[in-house]
């Protein structure tokens, strides 16, 4: 009923600049249309894997603050930088009925859409599994109109490269996080801790990928400002490629500020709108 990573949400001040911000990464940033309902619009980087990130930005900020973007707009005013996910399902209604007899409160499926720029009209139906769509869980989403509608499998581009390996999540309760994905993903965890000691958390590995859990553990570190000036919600995306020592020498030779780390490096936050994007071995 889970599908696995649908995508991962990024709010932007300035849609068209976003563009171009990720397409100086080498992504290929397309523009993905209006949602006229909430106030929003949002262009899309499509992965390799079929997972997008979506760049969200709002035209109508006090339309958006009625809708259930409402903590997107808060976490916006804070920063920019990635909000919440989205999990796909082949079968909303069923995935929240299992989801629900687990112990997890899940909505039913509320309809959604966006007119792409060509014209064309784009459906879906979402469930929230939780108050809010950007918080410690995700919601899930399941097409009414074709997937490829939605969303294009890109064929140029780090895009056309790179595949969801993990990402990380921050929670307020590490405790009753971890239960709730448990009892979500049907995956018994395993407790991790950074070799700094300030990062706790709980790794679940899926077919389609890793999702960690995570608490700081003391103040002072990246992980406590955000959740102190942003709140819960999706804390970093890692990317994996057969090459990132190549992909390296491709974002140093366009002048985007890197940090190396073991086995690959994050793009500076600042180069990718605030969004902590790791790219990693396959």
């Amino acid at each position: 009923m889970l599908t696995g990573f649908d995508h991962f949400i990024v709010f932007v001040n300035d849609l068209d600049a976003a563009l171009q911000t990720f397409r100086r990464l080498g992504f290929d940033a397309r523009a993905g249309g209006e949602h006229p309902a909430f106030g929003s619009h949002n262009a899309l980087v499509a992965l390799a894997d079929g997972a997008y990130i979506e760049l969200v930005a709002f035209k109508n900020p006090a339309l958006a603050e009625t809708t259930f973007w409402r903590d997107g707009v808060r976490k916006l005013r804070a920063s920019e930088g990635f909000g919440g996910y989205v999990l796909g399902s082949s079968d909303l209604a069923r995935a929240g009925a299992y989801i629900r007899a687990r112990g997890i409160n899940a909505t039913d499926p509320h309809p959604g859409s966006r007119v792409r720029p060509d014209g064309q009209r784009v459906e879906w139906r979402t469930s929230l599994l939780s108050e809010s769509p950007v918080g410690a869980l995700p919601f899930l989403i399941e097409d009414v109109t074709p997937r490829d509608l939605r969303i294009e499998k890109p064929s140029e581009g780090l895009g056309s490269r790179v595949r969801v390996k993990e990402i990380v999540v921050i929670a307020k309760n590490l405790a009753a996080t971890r239960d709730h994905y448990r009892a979500l993903l049907d995956v018994e965890p395993k407790h991790v801790q950074n070799k700094d000691a300030d990062v706790e958390g709980y790794r679940f590995e899926t077919s389609w990928g890793s999702l960690v859990v995570a608490h700081p553990t003391r103040g002072g570190n990246t992980m406590t400002a955000q959740l102190n000036a942003r709140g819960e919600g999706l804390f970093a995306l890692a990317l994996g490629v057969e090459s990132w020592g190549w992909e390296r020498q491709q974002l140093k030779a366009r002048g985007v500020k890197i940090e190396n780390e073991h086995n690959g490096f994050l793009i500076a936050p600042e180069e990718a709108c605030g969004a902590r994007i790791r790219i990693v071995q396959v």
